[in-house]
């Protein structure tokens, strides 16, 4: 818990470093990733596909999102990664995901999309494991 609030903290505090605008009623998404990373590949592989696939993929599925990478340096586990995904309200989340955390119709033509544009990319990287744990977090 306290690692998933260090890495939030820190990357919102990147994300408002880099000129984003954060205003109250913006809900942002923390997700905590630790990868069961195929043989031969590394973590720096995994990275580099998240940022630089599977990112830019998924923001142009999920029209009005916003993803960061982030990764745990140290801590209870260090070999997690994270992806704070970003909206401007509750409202555009709630256009891909009920509040019960499963799709929506529109979730699911994105998710759709996204596996067409990725294709098999992502099998190559990972085994599939659990769902990754997340929060989302109200700006006050």
């Amino acid at each position: 818990m306290k690692k998933g609030l260090f890495s939030f903290a820190f990357a919102l505090l990147g994300i408002i470093t880099f000129g984003q605008t954060i205003h109250k009623g913006s809900l942002f998404g923390l997700h905590i990733l630790t990868p069961k990373l195929k043989e031969g590949v590394t973590m720096q592989d995994y990275i580099n596909f998240c940022r630089n696939r599977w990112i830019p993929e998924t923001e142009k599925a999920f029209p009005g999102v916003k993803s960061y990478l982030v990764k745990s340096i140290r801590g209870e586990d260090s070999s997690s990664v994270g992806i704070i995904v970003m909206f401007n309200s509750e409202s555009d989340r709630n256009k891909y995901w009920t509040t019960t955390g499963t799709m929506t119709e529109a979730g699911q033509a994105a998710i759709k999309k996204l596996g067409d544009a990725l294709g098999k990319d992502s099998e190559k990287y990972e085994i599939p494991s659990n769902p990754d744990k997340y929060n989302d977090w109200l700006v006050q």
